[in-house]
This record gives structure tokens, sequence and C-alpha cells, in this order.
């Protein structure tokens, strides 16, 4: 599973409550949930609606579920 996965699922966001938070596009998220394909500036707003403070694009990397 993705660390950016499993934080929003951890804070109880859907893909579409994490867009409204971070101003991407819920599809977008749903892409990069799948394919970790995603602009920078894009995980830098994700990782700040999620309260991520390292570096953005370690979100996508695989994690152990917790």
């Amino acid at each position: 599973m993705q660390r950016l996965t499993m934080l929003r699922k951890e804070k109880g966001l859907s893909q579409r409550a994490l867009s409204r938070e971070s101003g991407v596009d819920a599809s977008t998220i749903s892409r990069a949930e799948k394919q970790a394909l995603m602009y920078r500036s894009q995980a830098q707003n994700i990782a700040d609606a999620l309260g991520w403070e390292g570096d953005p694009m370690e979100l996508f990397e695989e994690v152990e579920a917790a």
C-alpha cells in the first residue's frame, strides 16, 4: 500500500475529501494512488493537506499497512 493511501485512510479521508483539502483533482489522486505519477507541486499540496512533513514524493513509496 502506498504511504499516500495509508495516510489518507488513517485520516478518514476519501479521495474526494482529500481533493477538497489539497486542491488537487480527485481523479489525479486516484491515478497517483495507482501509478505514483504526479507533479511535485501537487504532491506538496497533498502532503500539506495530510500534515506530512517529509519529502512529498515519499508519499508514493510502498509501506506496510499499520
